[in-house]
Parts: C-alpha cells; structure tokens; sequence
C-alpha cells in the first residue's frame, strides 16, 4: 500500500475503511442514489479526505457518501488526499469543522457525537459549556443547545429519532422538534405551575405528548408553546388556580389537545391583553388626525363600523 503522504493518491475503496467517529450516521438511500448517479456519469471529481489506520487500511475524514458510491459502482481507485493520523478528539473535532460547514447533519446523531467531544473534554479538564462547544465544533450556538437537549432524552426516544432520520425527510414524521418544544413547555409548567407537577412525573408529561402527536390529537409542534402559556395564566390575569387543573387533564385525558385546553384557559384573556394593545395603538394614530376633514371617506366609514362595535360592547 501506499505510505501516508500530505500529496493526492488513487487508492482502492476496498483499501479505505467509515470512520467510526462520523457525525453524520444516517444516509438515507433517495440522496444515495442521486450522487452515485451523479458518480456514474462524471466519476469522482472531488477528492476524499483520509488517514492512514492501526491496521494498514485508511480511514475517512471527509467524503463517506463518495466512498460509498465508490464501491457500489465498483471503482478500482478513487482520488483521495491522505492526511496525518489525528488522536481521537482531534478526530472528532476535525469531521465536525469539515463537514459542518457544508451540510446540516441530522440533529440526533450529531447530539451524540458531541456528547463524545463533552466527556472527553470533562476528562482533559476543559470548558464544556454550550457556547465553548460551538466555538470548538464550529456548529452554531443554538445548534449545539438544542443538541444538548436531546441528550437528555431517554435512550427510547433517541432511538426513535435515529430510526426516523433513516427516511427520506419528506417522510419524516418523528423530528427533534417534538422533543424540544414538549421540554420547553415542561420547563415552563415546572417553574409556573409547580402544583400541577405534583400529580403527575416528567415521564408521564412527555410520554403523553408524543403519544398525543403520533395520534393527531396534536397536529403541530407549535401548539406546545400554548402550554406555556397556560402554565403562566397569571401573566394573562387568569387565575393559576383555573390553569392547574387544565394542565393535569392534558396529560391524563388521552384524547384532549392543546388547542382546547387553551381555549378553557387563557385564550379569551390573551385576546383581550392583545386587544388592549392594538387599541392603544390606534389611538395613538388617531390622535395625529387634527379634524374630520383629514379623514377619507374609507377611514370615516370604518370608524363609524369601530364606533358600533365599541356602543355594543359597552352597552
């Protein structure tokens, strides 16, 4: 074989292992098929990047998806550019700048990586905050938050997300998102409405809301942020005694959805909260109008609309 140089080689795919540290674990078969086609025709134009191994053969930095076409079409050689062996953070660190930059990974897979690179800095007695690991990864801040949360996810639910992002993304049903958005709003109730956690576990709480969505009783991730609004029906000038109850139904009446428990909560109070505001704003606008006279025919007759509405409320 070859010996490992900084220079362009042809080496055989046979000879070339996956990197066992890739970020990037799932390769769904539709974007497959679209390079190797793509490979049949004009062959590899961009060169792989790789490391000589422990055990003669080399391994991949940058390039599985060609690697992988490669031999499926059963190519001699392929271009590869061989790179100096790195250590096993280095390693890790290396396949997140690369591939980073060019692609998004699917979140799951990526979590866990980073969860890699999080113990292994703890050990080298590092900083392993969010925000150092995105300076370090080159993933953005928001990215690497969200990542983090989903490390937190019993090992169920992450299986679940892996074996989703196997699909092609138009039929993708299970997202991070779900996850996500149902730990936020569990966050919310457990520093708002703390009594309502009393009758019910964390588990529970996020058990009920996957089944919930699987079964269409919640139809979008969105909804869950209408929890937190509920858990702060104060906020709203509702009292948390009335939203109590409703959060506790939430979880343990299978077939009631987000949409109804903030209909019985806090809708009507948000309503009016909003409406308070658009009203004052109007006024301020009006104010601006010296007279009548300044006013178009449009204005005037909506006005006068505004005006019946207004005497039949207060009446």
């Amino acid at each position: 074989m070859t010996k490992t140089t900084s220079q362009l080689q042809d080496i055989s795919p046979d000879d070339i292992r996956h990197n066992p540290d890739n970020p990037r674990l799932i390769f769904r078969e539709d974007e497959m098929l679209e390079l190797l086609e793509s490979i049949r025709e004009v062959g590899i134009k961009v060169p792989i990047s790789v490391y000589l191994g422990d055990h003669s053969h080399y391994v991949i930095l940058d390039g599985e998806r060609r690697w992988r076409c490669s031999k499926k079409l059963n190519l001699k050689t392929i271009p590869c550019i061989v790179q100096p062996k790195p250590n096993r953070l280095e390693n890790l660190l290396m396949m997140f700048n690369i591939h980073n930059v060019r692609v998004d990974w699917d979140l799951m897979p990526m979590a866990l990586k980073l969860g890699q690179i999080r113990d292994m800095l703890i050990k080298e007695g590092k900083e392993v905050t969010p925000r150092s690991l995105a300076t370090i990864t080159g993933v953005r801040f928001p990215t690497v938050q969200r990542a983090l949360d989903l490390l937190d996810l019993p090992s169920k639910y992450q299986t679940m997300l892996l074996k989703e992002a196997e699909k092609p993304k138009s039929e993708q049903r299970i997202k991070p998102d779900l996850f996500i958005e149902t730990y936020k709003a569990l966050h919310v109730i457990e520093r708002h409405a703390p009594e309502a956690m009393k009758q019910f576990t964390k588990q529970a709480f996020v058990d009920t809301m996957v089944h919930k969505y699987m079964d269409g009783v919640i139809d979008n991730v969105v909804g869950f942020r209408d929890i937190s609004k509920i858990a702060r029906a104060e906020l709203a000038g509702v009292d948390k005694n009335h939203a109590t109850p409703v959060l506790v139904r939430l979880v343990k009446d299978k077939k009631y959805s987000i949409k109804q428990a903030f209909e019985d909560t806090v809708e009507t109070a948000y309503d009016q909260r909003n409406l308070v505001t658009k009203i004052a704003g109007l006024c301020d606008k009006l104010r601006r109008f010296k007279s009548r006279k300044h006013l178009n025919s449009e204005v005037i007759e909506s006005l006068q609309e505004l005006k019946q509405e207004v005497g039949r409320l207060l009446n």
